[in-house]
């Protein structure tokens, strides 16, 4: 640990940044917010209030689900320090069949996170670095009905390799992903 903090101060001390600016565009693990949103519910059937009338109602197909795609512009301040914001979207879909199984309609919904986030960085060198990450910002979206929910991210461990053109891999959790979230980026 006191490796990370002495290496960090030592990445503080340096404030000449050579690239101010960076665009990232990655994928994302589980969107669990979104699932949630975009699911009909939490995937109980109500068998108390059954009516036969229920047996000729059109049903859902094989639910399928785009991973979050996401899109950041970045402004590193300090060698140590940045801040981001980021747009994050997801989306699912379905098949809707009735009652004799043939196809009635299509069903989607979508979602956007806008997710302002600031990285601290604790490692540092021109072609690497180890970072935390915080989120906070709105999850908008669509399904039948206009939904909006806070949405906030922690990244307690973030890698960036490369110099001008970087890759990068986080893991996380919170409401725009649980797990991953990878991709590459671009410093300028």
């Amino acid at each position: 640990m006191a490796v990370f903090v002495s290496l960090g101060l030592a990445a503080q001390e340096k404030d000449d940044v050579p690239y101010r600016h960076e665009w990232r565009f990655g994928v994302s693990g589980l969107p669990v917010v979104d699932i949630l949103a975009l699911s009909d519910g939490w995937g109980f059937d109500d068998r108390r209030n059954f009516d036969i009338d229920d047996i000729f109602d059109d049903y859902d197909g094989t639910r399928r689900m785009l991973g979050q795609l996401s899109a950041e512009y970045s402004i590193n301040y300090r060698k140590w320090f940045s801040f981001s914001v980021g747009g994050y979207l997801s989306t699912a879909w379905n098949k809707v069949y009735d009652y004799k199984g043939d196809p009635a309609g299509f069903d989607m919904g979508v979602t956007l996170h806008i997710a302002p986030t600031v990285r601290f960085k604790y490692i540092n060198t021109d072609a690497f670095s180890m970072y935390i990450g915080l989120s906070a910002g709105i999850m908008l979206g669509y399904k039948d009905e206009m939904l909006a929910f806070p949405s906030f991210q922690i990244v307690p461990l973030g890698f960036t390799f490369g110099r001008k053109v970087f890759g990068f891999v986080e893991l996380g959790g919170g409401f725009l992903y649980l797990g991953g979230n990878a991709g590459i980026g671009y410093r300028f």
